[in-house]
């Protein structure tokens, strides 16, 4: 036995179980425990260490295992150990000291609120800086946090929310496919309520669904914990009996080229079932028999209107036996599999391809599906909460009357676009994933046409060059040198990123800049578009003011809702930046560094 004063290490034999029996908190305490050898890890909870490890000891698929550590402390309870279980799965499987972490559909219960939870989560660090000495965890928590990886893994805690829509999912699935009919699962959910993160809990779920153990549903406390894993020992045995045990072919669609990208390295690096190959664009629906289609972002499917490459649209429309100026991207999702699961919000569509809510529930109607109704109400991604949220609905609506303090998030006004740049900066270099994004309203000059390096060399080469996009008195500035992954680039901390770099990802601060493209006019009190300022062309094409109004206020709406820990404003007209000043604190009246 070896350890430190919260961590005692055996070797996972007869011998160390024996020499576990007389350790004070091996019998009837609540424990974490991971057991592992060099290359694979599984990590666990039990209110005896004793009787699990020789459980364990008894079970063909981890008794090649060689070491068991034991996390310990006398202030643990039920609660804690299912919350710090659940944290070391996930934080474990993003941190890669383990090629292989083995558990699976384990790793997603929902995790509730607890007495002292904030006081233990605290603590958490303390634990994971002691498993980082054993050898146990190779980078720092700050560092883990920050990856997309961490952020999209499988292994997210869901809320009991997020859990209850992902089971009432599953249970849809299995009802479409033991009944033999089309079915659809529409899930509403503003931004920030994870859908991205449910989507991906329930394609693992799946994925593993052969591997659930007979008696698996003993290991969970939960009722609906319970419910989920009994439905996908269901689904597991209508696999084998109905299906021959041949699993299903599931795709993952998201519109977005750049979020695609980000979700298809996710997918490589998960492991355990999830395969990068499964998160296709809308148009490798018909590349493959799907009997399940996940589609995040749904309502960026678009229809045949100012699209970048109308030949691809056209052939995989007339693939189907549709035309190309009567279809869209979701009817081809809804002839391409027996069961689709859509996550959408009519407030993000931000392009004139994107479908309409009218068309959108056109589309729906067209087909005789068994349709589902789910919702995300919870507000996940930013420390403001859903009344942040609402609060800037109510702003970009002009339907708010009143000042609100946002408690937990920093919602700033600049009075200079200057200063916001230089402090998200700084917040960038304090915790990365911080940037500055603004509205279309300035031409796109400095674009290459080839993909940089992030080297920086391309953005100092034009900075020496003195090219520029983006002006505020003597200083200038240049639209993000590629919209892919831009966030995590290294030139993001330079450059200015738009609508179509930022949509799906989240980020710690972010600086909202509101063109010169709108205002505010206090004789109607209403947000006003001045077209000869916007610079999309693309989205302006073929549209009228009221819809390009409608898109361009989505737009800001989904940016400044980007930000996790805080949003710093500033507005290049006059009146809007009087009228933002009535509902935003004031930079000047805060100590930033503090912040």
């Amino acid at each position: 036995m070896k350890g430190t004063d919260e961590i005692r290490t055996y070797s996972f034999d007869n011998d160390g179980l024996n020499e576990l029996k007389s350790f004070e908190y091996g019998k009837n305490w609540p424990v974490v425990y991971l057991i592992h050898n060099n290359q694979d890890l599984y990590i666990g909870e039990t209110t005896s260490a004793e009787v699990r490890m020789s459980q364990h000891l008894s079970n063909n698929e981890k008794n090649y295992l060689e070491e068991i550590a034991i996390v310990f402390d006398h202030k643990f309870n039920k609660s804690v150990i299912l919350d710090y279980e659940q944290r070391l799965i996930k934080y474990c499987s993003v941190d890669n000291r383990f090629q292989n972490i083995l558990n699976k559909n384990k790793g997603q219960q929902a995790i509730h609120d607890y007495y002292n939870r904030d006081e233990y989560r605290s603590d958490f660090e303390r634990l994971w800086n002691s498993l980082k000495s054993m050898g146990l965890a190779d980078h720092t928590l700050h560092k883990i946090e920050n990856e997309n990886i961490f952020k999209f893994s499988p292994y997210n805690c869901l809320t009991g929310e997020q859990n209850e829509v992902g089971t009432d999912i599953i249970m849809d699935i299995i009802d479409t496919f033991t009944n033999d009919k089309m079915g659809v699962s529409l899930v509403n959910g503003c931004a920030g309520t994870g859908k991205t993160v449910v989507a991906i809990s329930i394609i693992n779920s799946l994925m593993n669904t052969l591997d659930i153990e007979e008696d698996s549903v003993g290991e969970f406390d939960d009722d609906i914990d319970k419910q989920k894993i009994a439905a996908l020992k269901e689904l597991k045995d209508y696999i084998l009996k109905k299906r021959n045990g041949k699993p299903f072919k599931i795709g993952f669609v998201l519109p977005m080229p750049g979020f695609r990208r980000t979700i298809s390295n996710v997918f490589k690096q998960c492991g355990n079932g999830l395969v990068k190959d499964m998160v296709i664009g809308p148009c490798d629906v018909v590349k493959e028999d799907y009997d399940i289609l996940f589609v995040d972002e749904s309502h960026r499917l678009s229809k045949r209107k100012n699209l970048t490459g109308y030949k691809s649209f056209d052939d995989t429309s007339r693939q189907l036996g549709l035309d190309p100026n009567k279809t869209n991207q979701l009817e081809w999702v809804l002839n391409c599999a027996k069961h689709v699961v859509l996550f959408y919000d009519q407030y993000q569509a931000v392009k004139s391809s994107d479908l309409t809510a009218s068309e959108y529930q056109d589309t729906l109607n067209k087909y005789s599906v068994n349709l589902s109704h789910h919702e995300l109400k919870t507000q996940m991604r930013c420390k403001g909460g859903a009344p942040y949220i609402e609060y800037i609905k109510a702003i970009m609506n002009c339907t708010s009357t009143a000042f609100k303090t946002i408690e937990n998030y920093n919602f700033l006004l600049f009075d200079d676009p200057n200063k916001l740049i230089e402090e998200i900066r700084k917040k960038d270099d304090q915790y990365t994933l911080c940037k500055t994004v603004a509205g279309f309203s300035w031409d796109w000059k400095t674009k290459p046409s080839k993909k940089p390096k992030d080297d920086l060399d391309t953005y100092l080469s034009l900075v020496e060059k003195d090219e520029y996009d983006i002006s505020f008195g003597e200083q200038h500035y240049i639209w993000n040198l590629w919209n892919e992954d831009w966030i995590t680039r290294e030139d993001s901390h330079y450059t200015i990123g738009c609508i179509h770099t930022t949509q799906g990802y989240d980020m710690n601060y972010v600086g909202v800049i509101f063109g010169k493209e709108i205002d505010y006019d206090p004789s109607s009190n209403s947000i006003v578009i001045d077209l000869n300022e916007y610079r999309d062309k693309k989205v302006k094409a073929g549209m009228d003011e009221d819809e390009l109004k409608k898109l361009i206020i989505n737009t800001y709406t989904t940016i400044l809702a980007r930000g996790i820990k805080g949003c710093y404003v500033y507005a290049c007209n006059k009146n809007l930046q009087n009228y933002l000043k009535k509902f935003i604190a004031h930079a000047n009246d805060f100590s930033l560094n503090n912040r």
